[in-house]
């Protein structure tokens, strides 16, 4: 499979106005077939939460590509392993916690993806979203779960983590397949109104885009739109997108 994979995380106004940190996330690494990436998107009221989004995104996908082998795969098989990773990760950053600072101190929420071959899954605590669109056919999503509240959400740092872990199965890509992670922020414009995949408006022209220049020159462009005063207008809040794409 050839891949190719963009991505962009963006301060929203909020956080530029008070010179706070961009809190959101992404990373993803590549093994043989295998593609995994995580976006976390850092609690606003956890005081550390950027370096939390940092680290529980960039050591979940080194557990995981290291551990899963190509598909197919089934949520029996995938469970386990996920939160044996997700459960060593906390872990290791519970171990690293000096006296004045708990594990909710670096609060974030998680969306991730591993895809092969042979069909793959997003794996999902809290808010964001992730979409997986095969040709001419409906998305599968993986939506945001909110609390009580829609400013409400779960974290990985939280003790309830494993009961709000969701895992949904994608199918074997196909040429022009491509699928994509944000933040709750990117949601705002790249998610249509109905929630049943991506806003045609704001992603044809993207996608279009995208096929006419490489991986760097690409990611430079979606950082560029996220940062735009058009984007800021609609939201106040950090942006992050990871989209792969499935040569032809």
């Amino acid at each position: 499979m050839n891949w190719r994979v963009f991505q962009g995380s963006a301060r929203g106004g909020h956080h530029i106005d008070q010179n706070i940190p961009c809190q959101d996330y992404i990373y993803y690494q590549t093994h043989n077939q295998l593609l995994c990436a995580v976006v976390c998107d850092g609690a606003g009221s956890a005081s550390l939460s950027d370096q939390g989004a940092a680290f529980f995104a960039e050591h979940i996908t080194k557990k995981l590509i290291s551990r899963v082998d190509h598909g197919p795969y089934s949520i029996e098989e995938l469970t386990p392993i996920i939160e044996e990773c997700i459960a060593e990760v906390r872990d290791e950053l519970t171990a690293t916690l000096s006296p004045e600072h708990t594990l909710r101190d670096y609060a974030a929420t998680v969306v991730g993806c591993l895809m092969s071959s042979q069909g793959g899954c997003f794996f999902h605590i809290g808010d964001g979203f992730g979409v997986y669109q095969l040709a001419n056919q409906p998305a599968v999503l993986s939506l945001p779960e909110n609390g009580e509240y829609a400013s409400e959400t779960f974290f990985v740092t939280g003790d309830d983590w494993k009961a709000h872990l969701r895992l949904t199965l994608l199918p074997s890509p196909e040429a022009g397949t491509y699928w994509g992670l944000m933040s709750d922020g990117a949601a705002t414009f790249a998610i249509d109104k109905q929630r049943t995949g991506f806003f045609p408006a704001f992603i044809n022209p993207v996608l279009d885009y995208l096929k006419k220049v490489d991986e760097t020159a690409g990611s430079a462009a979606l950082l560029n739109l996220l940062e735009s005063p058009k984007t800021t207008a609609i939201t106040s809040d950090d942006k992050t997108l990871f989209l792969a794409t499935l040569t032809e």
